[in-house]
């Protein structure tokens, strides 16, 4: 049996998360339109991949967590 040593804590590195919004306004059909075209892209630098949250007593994770990758969200709105 292996016992905890608390004199080896375990740590993971830092993580750093980024998200990206463009907007862009114009108006469509002769001026009587407006539009505003929107695209969101959440987590812009991740790929996807498993995060380990906890560990045995000798450092070898055994619960992990899923990051998910990057997703982009494209919208539209128009006003009459």
């Amino acid at each position: 049996m292996t016992g905890y040593d608390l004199s080896r804590p375990v740590y993971d590195q830092g993580h750093t998360y980024f998200d990206l919004l463009l907007g862009y306004r114009t108006r469509l059909f002769k001026d009587k339109v407006n539009a505003r075209i929107q695209l969101n892209v959440r987590n812009l630098t991740e790929d996807g991949r498993l995060q380990p949250v906890t560990a045995f007593a000798d450092g070898r994770p055994y619960a992990y967590r899923i990051i998910e990758p990057r997703v982009f969200i494209l919208s539209a709105t128009f006003d009459l």
